[in-house]
């Protein structure tokens, strides 16, 4: 049996110095200094330590916490000479047999027969494809019209479903400088929480990873959460123009569209949770493997109702079944209240526009109240007391992924939306004057949301509840500003640099595949910490390639997702519930993705998505 077996160490008498927040040690002073804890949350404790250990199956955690502590007592070394005393924990959940948790029951056995099924049927429906290839006229292409069963079929195929992968939308060429800040967002999210998980384990320079705390390049990577809120701005944007664009033209019942946008985004996310539940656990093994993975394995299998019910993120949160889903549901939420919202604005302006004005400032006010209330951070802080345990933290369940404290930059993606709509029909463009100031303003405000978080890791800045009130309430609001500043200025302006830039084509196939790589990236980094035996030195470098790995890896999944589950299910709902002569509003085939709001652009057949 393998056991972590955690030591801390005691010296009372030893006074703390006068500045505890200091990261300058003497390197002639005493390693006492350097072990005595100083309750700085921005430092990791040297105080506490971790050891492997291996004994026989038969011994009890109880057993083994005593005998370390006799041991501990009794052994005499320099520290112990200094009045240094020890005590040892051996947790339950830090001890592991070999093979324990791995025993392959009905449930794995269950999603490797279904997903050799969608294999198979992927398969024939490709092969199927190439044999009619030569009878797919214009006759033979109205036979199969007919034919519900074989346009099922079809549905499945790989070649079909690859080449719908590459096509842009031409719905609205506006649209398509959306697709590079969605991919770009997501690198950048896979990159934030890469450092997360590899500085939570065992590193060697823990004081290299302090020091980036309070550097201005690691402002970029600790308020690297401002990609999420991306995610958001163009999920609100394109919902409303979407929605806008719809209820001009037709009536749809509201209900409708909510269980198109459900079925839209559920069954990637059941398949991936199915993983999650199954065979995740047995992909690798090691010291942390029980603590990370298994739990994370657990979770699935005791809260994956509340994902598919959208209410991860209010019910059972501190057990969240995939870390990151917490961005869907608050996507849901928002979407619901935004078709109702929509569909007011329509029908009497000033009322819709009364209504979104309220909602903006409770989602500006709502986050303000809690922190001054609470006496919380303005913003959910990337410490080591976060990074180790995460779904345990209280700012991460109070202010970090609940719906009503993360909606503003919805609200102004919202607005983008509809100045989208008003534009649509728009040949004029911005003059080069307005481009070039809204570009710059643009960039201003972005440099400005990213910059001021580093303020609030200042250890020497004394805790004042009305700043971290308001910065709660307004942090986000220059980022998603300044995203929608450069969208427009890319579609409507004479931004061309950015418009070719965010427009180039690699970005639409990729821009497909981030709702998959959303949700199959961190399973592939908590693997990697679980499977993790010795301590490692982080760099700038090391982060780099382990996140290309992620980013590689990660879009392979969802290519392959994208092909066997994803679109086939979408078309396969397609047919069941619209037949296929149905136009599908813009909106219900959006799709939000998410560090994990991440939509996809509809195509005039409604194909693609946000």
């Amino acid at each position: 049996m393998y056991h972590l077996a955690q030591v801390k160490t005691n010296i009372e008498w030893l006074k703390p110095s006068e500045d505890p927040y200091t990261l300058e040690r003497d390197p002639l002073g005493t390693v006492l200094r350097r072990i005595l804890n100083t309750y700085d949350i921005s430092q990791v404790p040297r105080d506490t330590a971790n050891i492997g250990w291996c004994v026989p199956a038969s011994c009890t955690t109880n057993d083994l916490e005593m005998t370390l502590n006799d041991h501990l007592n009794s052994s005499q070394n320099i520290l112990t000479q200094h009045n240094v005393t020890f005590q040892g924990k051996v947790h339950s959940s830090f001890c592991q047999k070999q093979g324990e948790g791995k025993t392959f029951d009905m449930l794995d056995g269950s999603f490797c027969v279904i997903s050799a099924v969608f294999v198979f049927v992927v398969l024939l429906a490709t092969v199927y494809e190439f044999k009619i290839r030569n009878e797919l006229n214009e006759k033979g292409k109205c036979n199969i019209q007919k034919h519900m069963g074989r346009r099922i079929l079809l549905g499945f195929s790989a070649r079909r479903n690859f080449i719908d992968l590459a096509k842009p939308d031409e719905s609205n060429p506006a649209l398509r400088p959306l697709y590079g800040p969605r991919t770009f967002s997501i690198f950048m999210i896979i990159v934030g929480h890469r450092f997360g998980t590899f500085t939570s384990g065992p590193v060697l320079n823990l004081d290299y990873v302090e020091k980036q705390y309070r550097s201005i390049d690691g402002s970029i990577v600790f308020h690297g959460d401002l990609f999420v809120d991306t995610f958001f701005v163009l999920s609100g944007l394109l919902v409303t123009y979407g929605l806008m664009v719809q209820y001009k033209k037709k009536h749809i019942h509201p209900g409708f569209l909510i269980f198109l946008r459900y079925m839209r985004l559920t069954p990637l996310q059941a398949f991936v949770i199915f993983y999650y539940v199954t065979i995740l656990n047995h992909i690798g093994s090691g010291p942390l493997w029980k603590l990370i993975v298994y739990q994370e394995s657990m979770d699935c299998r005791n809260n994956w109702w509340t994902n598919l019910l959208y209410i991860n993120n209010y019910v059972n949160e501190d057990h969240i079944c995939m870390t990151q889903s917490w961005y869907l549901a608050c996507d849901f939420h928002y979407f619901i209240i935004a078709v109702f919202l929509v569909i007011i604005f329509i029908k009497n302006k000033p009322l819709g526009l009364a209504l979104f004005i309220l909602c903006f400032a409770l989602s500006i006010l709502v986050p303000f109240a809690i922190v001054l209330i609470y006496s919380r951070p303005g913003m959910l802080l990337f410490y080591p007391n976060f990074l180790v345990d995460p779904k345990q933290h209280t700012d991460f369940i109070m202010t970090y992924i609940k719906s009503h404290t993360r909606a503003n930059t919805y609200c102004v993606g919202m607005i983008a939306g509809y100045i989208y709509y008003k534009l649509k029909n728009n040949d004029r463009k911005l003059s080069k004057l307005k481009s070039h100031a809204i570009t710059m303003t643009s960039i201003l405000l972005l440099l400005i949301a990213i910059g001021t978080g580093g303020v609030l890791y200042d250890p020497y800045r004394e805790y004042n509840p009305i700043e971290h009130a308001i910065f709660a309430g307004f942090h986000r609001l220059p980022w998603a500003f300044g995203t929608i500043g450069l969208l427009i200025t890319a579609s409507y302006g004479h931004a061309t640099f950015i418009r070719n830039v965010f427009s180039w084509s690699p970005f639409i196939p990729l821009s497909r595949l981030v709702y998959g790589a959303y949700l199959m990236h961190l399973g592939l980094q908590f693997r990697a910490l679980g499977t993790t035996t010795s301590s490692q030195t982080f760099d700038i470098y090391s982060l780099i390639i382990w996140t290309f790995g992620d980013i590689v890896i990660s879009f392979v999944a969802a290519f392959i997702l994208y092909i066997v589950i994803e679109t086939p299910i979408r078309k396969l709902f397609k047919e069941l519930f619209m037949g296929p002569r149905y136009t599908v509003p813009p909106t219900a085939e959006t799709t939000s993705n998410g560090h994990e709001g991440i939509n996809t652009i509809s195509r005039r057949e409604n194909d693609s998505r946000l």
